[in-house]
């Protein structure tokens, strides 16, 4: 791969590699199994983040998890992932970073970060969720977020769940970089990084779950791994198989068991 290629593609921090966002909201949740309330909230800096409020059609909901979504598309893509929380009991809230599906502004490090800070503030303030047990859950991109998130913000949740993150830009631009032959000192000199989910995960306290697959193709194995043997007590690795973040798709009963039993539900 010609230089040139390499630094485009190591370039990455501000790139489409970590931010692909897309406007247009393809897919709409299915109201006839779960009812939907479309939510806007300010993010640090006045830019308008837009979501969705997943309830369960019946009773009371028994948890609510807070979302992060991965790095493409936007909430349209990304909500079924936490369908099977909402037919087994849990409201869930995801939403869109800045640029990404009805959310104004554009993505960037210090942004993606202070939105999913901005969102866990807003969830955790509404008259739903207060005296009721929250879980983070992040996954790719809001997975590596999600481990800052919970050691900066730990006293605001009650567990955390990470699925096929990356642990760190850094390395995450070593491994793609090291997949086209580019040396490791490039992607440590071209790639800009203000934190890194490898450096915060130890300081979680909460209960946490680490999922990833073996099959991953987009963040390795290996990075999975690193999260976990970092990770502080309570912690748990649930090794599956498939692609990159289908744990809830491929094994939706297992998915929704692990999130009870961080609750002691």
């Amino acid at each position: 791969m010609p230089f040139l290629i390499v630094c485009t593609l190591l370039s990455c921090s501000t790139s489409s590699f970590f931010y692909a966002p897309k406007k247009e909201l393809v897919h709409s949740p299915d109201t006839s199994i779960y009812n939907v309330e479309v939510i806007n909230f300010k993010s640090g800096n006045g830019n308008t983040l837009n979501g969705w409020f997943l309830k369960p059609k019946s009773g009371p909901a028994k948890a609510t998890v807070l979302q992060l979504h991965g790095n493409g598309g936007n909430i349209s893509y990304q909500y079924q992932f936490a369908e099977p929380l909402v037919k087994a009991g849990y409201q869930v809230m995801v939403f869109d970073y800045e640029g990404y599906g009805n959310s104004t502004g554009k993505p960037s490090q210090e942004k993606v970060l202070d939105d999913a800070i901005q969102s866990l503030k807003y969830v955790r303030q509404r008259g739903d969720v207060i005296g009721k047990k929250l879980i983070l859950f992040g996954q790719s991109l809001g997975g590596h977020l999600s481990c800052v998130v919970a050691a900066k913000e730990g006293a605001m949740i009650d567990a955390l769940v990470v699925e096929g993150a990356f642990s760190g830009h850094e390395p995450m631009a070593v491994y793609v970089g090291g997949q086209h032959g580019a040396p490791k000192w490039l992607a440590k000199l071209l790639v800009r990084t203000k934190y890194e989910a490898i450096d915060y995960i130890d300081k979680v306290t909460v209960p946490k779950l680490i999922i990833h697959s073996t099959e991953d193709a987009t963040c390795p194995f290996f990075m999975g791994q690193a999260l976990y043997e970092k990770a502080a007590m309570p912690k748990e690795f649930w090794e599956v198989k498939g692609g990159h973040i289908l744990a809830s798709r491929i094994y939706p009963k297992e998915f929704v068991e692990h999130f009870d039993k961080l609750l002691g539900l």
